[in-house]
């Protein structure tokens, strides 16, 4: 009996050291580097993908948020569904911080409640891409005024 609780003891040992092994580890500034640039990659594949809300796939049509996972998701990164949980699973970054691959969160519904229903992905160069109503996924201009009103925050992924 003592010999099959050991043997249970050594499994439980290996299983947790390989729980530990593969738990998932801050990345090296290149594999950074690397995600943001496959982040950025994936965004294309998508544009003119019509918009859709609630839409969850590509070749139906995609919401803002659902763009967004999908891209993140491509790169290896487990985003939240909705642009709110997404916003709080993100780091607030100073202007000088932002870099291509970061998301951009705007208060598009009630400007003034600065409550986030929008996302995007930044893009560099005063440039983001995101989907909306009118347009799919599409890129734009943060400098246009209807844009900086709405605009609530540039954010970081943890992962990043």
């Amino acid at each position: 009996m003592s010999a099959m609780k050991s043997a249970r003891s050594v499994l439980c040992v290996l299983a947790a050291a390989l729980a530990v092994a593969a738990a998932p580890r801050p990345a090296a500034a290149e594999t950074i580097a690397h995600a943001r640039q496959e982040v950025l990659k994936r965004t294309l594949l998508y544009l003119n993908v019509p918009y859709l809300w609630g839409g969850t796939h590509p070749g139906t049509g995609l919401d803002c948020s659902a763009f967004v996972q999908l891209v993140y998701h491509g790169a290896g990164f487990a985003l939240p569904r909705v642009s709110a949980d997404q916003f709080r699973a993100t780091k607030p970054l100073k202007p000088r911080e932002v870099l291509p691959g970061d998301l951009i969160f705007f208060s598009m519904a009630k400007p003034a409640a600065k409550k986030v229903d929008h996302v995007g992905i930044y893009l560099g160069k005063g440039l983001f891409i995101a989907a909306s109503t009118t347009n799919g996924i599409h890129i734009e201009s943060i400098a246009k005024p209807y844009y900086q009103e709405r605009l609530i925050s540039i954010r970081k992924f943890n992962g990043f």
